[in-house]
């Protein structure tokens, strides 16, 4: 989606389709291909981690959870199929209406009130009726097709347990359920203290977003009686996030019901797996930043192909050079030198590096200090641009750039700590490629500007990419990638330099 700016008369600008749940599933599967697809490799030396989690998440058979008397129950109706989540997703509300109820007098000073109307379970096959606090015809019991959704009139919740749920499941496993279900009784808790207005709706699903980071996070730190989450059940809570997203691309987010991007919703949910509740609720006055990139004109909307993938290796990378090379100079006070950028073949051979064994290869994109060049992955690099996108290749290479950038400074970091400051410096130069905004004039000397999904596409490569949990401290898990890129973006180098000085 990235625009390449062309300085004849009309500018060209090229996009591409927006990521779709099925290529963002099959993107994820990239990792775990065969030899003969390129597998998700970056190998870098380990350093300490940030975050310590369970080794692994379990869930305690439905004879050791014991609800409490004022949990709302879910009505399933008479003719639900049993599903092989049945047990979770009920440990997972009684153990969401525990935190709430420790949780909120803590931060609102009263109790927490139950949910009054319940929990109804919407499937084509049901005769039972469902409310109808928020519409819908009477008779027609599937009312939640493709959705999970809380109704302020009658205070309940109604989910899909015939397409939405089943499918979240089979792609991210159970405790993808428990986030959206946290996500919706984080509406509940909105309508209890009324504190952000409706309009517009992104910042009421920013703060559920966040609520349900909070309370993933009460159960990664072993908090819950009744569930416990590892890595990879924070992990699916990230790609729940991206599951949500809006669709239609390059929508105004304050506009109509727009619910975010999967950077916005991401960035939210991190905000309160890392801040707690009480971060949740200062956004009722003071609401996390969002980017609201749309697409200039009517041809950016109509052409829906990829930047040529050559020209990333032109455009992208010079780019990189001309944003460094300012950038460098000013910040360290001496002249940066580019780095060559070069590609080799995913079966070699492999290109010498001093340091780096040939058996380490291949390397989605490494940065070698003793020729000053980049090289990456072809294949690896395809299949990137294929399955997830243009900027996902310009992810990578200027992840490969800020090792770089890091060399010539040059920074003492190591390992994990390194790389997740490469990740912030691409922030950093992510957020020198956002298009002006009202139509402003690009600045002549760029030579590309990043369009709607491009950021997606960035956390859709972090979720790639990243170490398999928080403990590997190799290159940074898919959490920690996505929020220090986010920080580089929205911060810029002020935040990137809290990850140099520990600040």
């Amino acid at each position: 989606m990235l625009f390449s700016v062309s300085r004849s008369p009309v500018a060209r600008r090229r996009t591409i389709r927006r990521l779709t749940v099925g290529i963002l599933a099959a993107s994820v599967a990239v990792a775990a291909c065969g030899s003969t697809d390129p597998g998700v490799s970056a190998r870098r030396s380990s350093d300490a981690g940030n975050i310590d989690l369970p080794d692994s998440g379990t869930t305690p058979p439905p004879s050791s959870v014991e609800p409490n008397a004022n949990d709302a129950t879910i009505d399933f109706g008479a003719n639900k199929q049993p599903q092989p989540y049945d047990d979770f997703l009920q440990a997972s509300l009684a153990d969401i209406q525990d935190y709430w109820r420790e949780t909120f007098p803590q931060l609102y000073g009263s109790p927490f009130e139950e949910l009054q109307g319940g929990i109804w379970a919407s499937y084509p096959d049901r005769t039972e009726p469902l409310p109808t606090g928020c519409g819908g015809d009477p008779n027609e019991q599937y009312v939640a097709q493709g959705n999970a959704f809380y109704c302020g009139n009658g205070d309940y919740i109604v989910y899909d347990d015939f397409d939405l749920i089943p499918g979240i499941t089979q792609l991210y496993g159970n405790s993808a359920v428990g986030v959206v279900f946290a996500h919706e009784f984080g509406h509940a808790i909105q309508a209890r203290v009324n504190a952000i207005p409706s309009d517009p709706v992104v910042y009421r699903e920013q703060q559920a977003d966040c609520f349900a980071g909070a309370w993933t996070a009460h159960v990664a730190r072993g908090e819950s009686k009744l569930l416990t989450f590892d890595d990879k059940d924070v992990k699916s809570g990230l790609l729940a996030m991206v599951l949500v997203k809006d669709s239609e691309l390059g929508a105004d987010v304050f506009q109509g019901g727009a619910h975010g991007t999967a950077f916005d919703r991401v960035g939210a949910f991190q905000h309160g797996f890392i801040g707690g509740a009480k971060a949740c609720k200062d956004m009722e006055t003071n609401p996390l930043p969002l980017l609201n990139l749309q697409f200039t004109d009517q041809q950016d909307v109509q052409n829906k192909g990829n930047l040529e993938y050559d020209k990333i290796n032109t455009d992208v990378v010079g780019d990189l050079e001309r944003f460094w090379k300012q950038t460098f100079t000013n910040l360290v006070g001496h002249p940066f030198n580019p780095p060559k950028v070069s590609s080799y073949p995913h079966g070699g051979p492999f290109p010498s590096c001093d340091g780096i064994d040939e058996k380490s290869y291949p390397f989605n994109a490494l940065y070698c200090p003793s020729t000053n060049e980049i090289v990456y992955d072809e294949a690896f690099a395809r299949t990137l641009y294929n399955k997830v996108g243009d900027f996902a290749v310009g992810y990578i290479l200027s992840d490969a750039y800020g090792d770089a950038v890091q060399a010539q400074w040059p920074s003492s970091l190591k390992g994990e700590k390194r790389s997740l400051l490469s990740d912030c410096l691409t922030g950093m130069w992510t957020r020198d490629t956002i298009p002006p905004p009202n139509g402003g004039t690009v600045p002549d000397d760029h030579l590309i500007v990043i369009s709607p999904g491009d950021l997606d596409e960035a956390v859709s490569t972090a979720l790639l990419i990243g170490d398999s949990g928080f403990n590997s401290n190799v290159v940074g898990s898919a959490f920690e990638k996505i929020d220090s890129f986010r920080a580089g973006v929205l911060g810029g180098f002020d935040e990137c330099q809290k990850r140099i000085t520990g600040g």
